[in-house]
């Protein structure tokens, strides 16, 4: 039995369950059409848009981009030949970890919640597992018990919301203090320059992922367990140099030093996450959109880019008309977009936007 309010679903069931929850919800729903097949390029057609699929074509008056997270892509340095080795993993969501079940030497790149999902998963005796990431932090836990909420308020500059954080947390659990904020990220990221933003990015994200992105009670549990007992070793340093033999040979500088370190693995694993330069996507309709100048990256890497309601602006930033982005595609403007809460509310402002304009 878990205590109430504290139980970790998956998402599938969080998506069942709001299914079922929206059918009585004022509004007659409109007929859901479920195609299986992959979109693969847009065009512009008189007042709307023609999207091609791997099985025929589709006409919408109204688009919206509701891709997830981006697949994995390997981090820079990474040459076609180390991507092709059966050694090498670029996308952990797809690995079978059957397929190496004798690699003994394991190197993880990156240490975020993808790393911990993969090390659970490869965890086995007499296997020697590896993290390595640019500052080495591991995510934070969930309290077993809810903690006390937190009721301030957060403002101002980056560094005057870090001052204000460290003054909460003397006083409070800090996970209640990172759950308050929570709910004001958006209006403060919306309110920073994109220098600060920059340097919010540049100094504070790495803080505010492990802390804010945290582990429930069981991973953690296991993670620590394999760090206790030696089955997991979590570095800080810089990737600098991969090689494909039989083998995959890594170079590495740790975090401050300036002399390289060199060591074989027999299997590397990418846990650096989704994709989130989206000019790196392979995504077919992404690039299309990108080479057609229907959509342009946000500047500081983060999807694309897109105005104050989630409408893509073109290459020239002007909108595209009937264009939408929704989710993570959208966290240059919005920041916060991959917890429930956040998805909720932009898809419910979303929708009140497209139905004003065809109701």
């Amino acid at each position: 039995m878990a205590r109430p309010g504290r139980v970790h679903h998956p998402r599938r069931l969080w998506r069942l369950s709001s299914g079922l929850a929206g059918r009585g919800a004022g509004r007659r729903p409109r007929p859901l059409n479920l195609i299986g097949a992959e979109a693969q390029s847009i065009d512009r057609r008189d007042d709307g848009w023609r999207i091609l699929t791997s099985d025929g074509e589709v006409a919408a008056d109204q688009v919206v981009l509701a891709l997830g997270n981006l697949e994995p892509a390997s981090p820079p340095g990474v040459e076609d030949a180390v991507r092709a080795s059966p050694a090498y993993v670029e996308n952990p969501w797809r690995f079978d970890p059957q397929t190496a079940r004798d690699a003994r030497n394991v190197l993880l790149i990156g240490s975020g919640l993808t790393m911990v999902d993969a090390a659970i998963t490869l965890r086995q005796p007499g296997r020697r597992l590896t993290a390595l990431s640019r500052h080495g932090l591991l995510p934070r836990a969930h309290a077993t018990v809810p903690p006390t909420p937190y009721a301030g308020a957060f403002s101002g500059s980056p560094a005057e919301i870090l001052r204000q954080i460290r003054a909460a947390t003397s006083e409070a659990d800090w996970r209640a203090v990172f759950d308050r904020l929570r709910r004001s990220a958006r209006d403060i990221w919306r309110g920073w320059s994109r220098a600060e933003r920059s340097r919010f990015l540049r100094h504070l994200r790495p803080l505010w992922d492990v802390h804010r992105h945290r582990l429930s009670p069981g991973p953690a549990r296991d993670i620590h367990s394999m760090l206790a007992g030696g089955e997991l070793t979590i570095l800080a340093g810089k990737l600098t140099d991969l090689k494909a033999t039989d083998v995959i040979e890594v170079s590495w500088r740790p975090r401050g030093k300036k002399r390289a370190i060199k060591e074989r693995f027999d299997l590397v694993v990418n846990c650096t996450g989704p994709l989130g330069v989206i000019s790196k996507s392979t995504e077919p309709m992404i690039r299309d959109i990108l080479d057609k100048g229907y959509g342009r990256p946000d500047p500081l890497g983060l999807g694309l880019q897109v105005d104050d309601e989630g409408g893509l602006l073109d290459g020239a930033g002007a909108p595209a008309r009937g264009l939408h982005a929704i989710g993570p595609l959208t966290r240059g403007a919005f920041w916060e977009m991959t917890a429930v809460p956040d998805l909720r509310g932009q898809a419910r402002d979303l929708a009140a936007r497209i139905l004003s304009d065809h109701p």
